[in-house]
């Protein structure tokens, strides 16, 4: 089975759990994977992705994303494939982090454009080209408009990336409805589009392959249950029950109206494992905890949603 073949279903972002000293819990990671896996997520089904966005991966340590990653391959144990985040600014680095996924046997590297002022294509795209040229494993690019001042991926850029071997896939959202749809018709016969926005059945309608999922770490069942009315082309069900199960999206923007800011994800994802019964620590510095009132909130509003119903 090809790279791109491979690349689809629920690409599940896994949580980094930590310790109350914020080091990072191997064991309870390979748990936590061990136990999706036994759950269903397996080769076809989805990928796992450690040291994702979710994950927390741009606060990993080297050594740290290291081995998260031995401790993704070993419990994935060749029967889901796997995958890691690369957020670097400095290309030897993000270089450097992806020749050691490959050493330890990841299959995919998540890599967004490097950013600190908005970067121009040209840069972006030496970017992609040198991870390319020094490994072997498949790469999904990641479109991160929320970053570097709005900058985008766009189709005068994604035709010279899919010339690259190893770029298949794309994670794809888009701030312009526009370059959304286009890149998608465009595309999507050339790379696996895995969704990352709210609009999964249009995404899958246009070609998408798969999507990116925080609740396959909570139920991993019901998720595989969404996946199948995509596969059976129920889209009308599917967006029934997606809004409903997928519940923690609005609790993420009630956490806004709570004040809740931050400069990465660990704050609200940890709050929201731990409203639903999985606590897995805090969230890595400097990120902030979110407090018990807000916590209490947040249970509210995912029993409020029936979520804790497929718990």
């Amino acid at each position: 089975m090809s790279k791109k073949e491979r690349l689809k279903g629920i690409v599940v972002s896994l949580p980094t759990p930590t310790k109350e000293n914020y080091e990072v819990d191997y064991e309870r990671f390979e748990e936590h994977v061990s136990w999706l896996v036994s759950e269903g997520l397996v080769e076809g089904k989805g990928v796992l992705m450690g040291a994702g966005g979710l994950g927390e991966g741009y606060f990993l340590t080297r050594e740290e994303h290291e081995k998260i990653m031995k401790t993704l391959v070993d419990a994935a144990n060749g029967k889901v494939p796997t995958m890691t985040g690369i957020f670097e600014v400095c290309t030897k680095e993000a270089v450097r982090r992806a020749k050691t996924a490959e050493e330890v046997g990841v299959d995919f590297l998540q890599v967004n454009p490097p950013h600190y002022l908005a970067p121009v294509d040209d840069e972006v795209y030496t970017h992609y080209k040198m991870i390319n040229d020094n490994i072997e494993i498949g790469i999904m690019v990641y479109n991160t408009p929320w970053c570097a001042m709005n900058y985008e991926i766009k189709p005068n850029l994604m035709e010279r990336l899919i010339k690259l071997d190893n770029i298949v896939g794309a994670k794809w959202t888009s701030f312009d409805p526009v370059n959304f749809v286009t890149m998608l018709k465009r595309f999507s016969d050339r790379l696996n589009f895995i969704d990352n926005s709210t609009l999964t059945s249009l995404a899958f309608q246009l070609g998408a392959k798969g999507y990116i999922s925080l609740l396959g770490n909570i139920t991993p069942k019901a998720e595989i249950y969404l996946l199948s009315l995509l596969e059976k082309r129920e889209y009308d069900r599917f967006d029934q029950e997606y809004k409903r199960l997928h519940a923690w999206r609005e609790v993420l923007g009630s956490a806004e109206e709570m004040g809740y800011r931050g400069v990465g994800e660990g704050t609200i994802t940890k709050a929201i494992f731990e409203a639903s019964g999985k606590p897995i620590g805090p969230p890595m510095p400097p990120q902030k905890r979110v407090s018990a009132t807000d916590l209490q909130r947040i249970k509210d509003l995912l029993k409020k949603h029936r979520v804790f119903d497929v718990l």
